[in-house]
């Protein structure tokens, strides 16, 4: 049986889990709404490279990213921040939508991703 690792784990999902050699990043938000798209992306890649280092990996093996924008007037902004972020040669798989975001009007993205460990 193949062990499955839960961290910063609640009652509705965990953090991050990791499986079967593969880290699974739950969608992140910003904390600080009132951030510009930039600002936003920024936070949310802060957050992810932290759950990432939880779990033992780092931006440089991220597999596979799924964004949602509240606005897709946001796509260029946010990948000025995502292409600064992501190592050269390391771009991951990604796929980009728009998407009623929970968490409040002024929540302008949200990123789930993948990462190998």
């Amino acid at each position: 049986m193949t062990h499955i690792h839960r961290l910063e784990s609640g009652k509705r999902l965990s953090e991050v889990l990791v499986h079967d050699g593969r880290a699974f990043v739950s969608g992140q938000t910003a904390d600080d709404s009132t951030q510009c798209i930039r600002g936003q992306t920024r936070q949310v890649l802060g957050a992810i490279d932290r759950l990432l280092e939880l779990a033992g990996t780092d931006r440089t093996r991220v597999l596979f990213a799924n964004i949602w924008l509240r606005d897709l007037g946001d796509f260029d902004a946010m990948n000025e921040v995502w292409e600064g972020w992501i190592p050269e040669g390391c771009a991951p798989a990604r796929a980009t939508v728009a998407a009623g975001i929970l968490g409040g009007d002024d929540v302008r993205i949200e990123i789930a991703l993948q990462a190998a460990v």
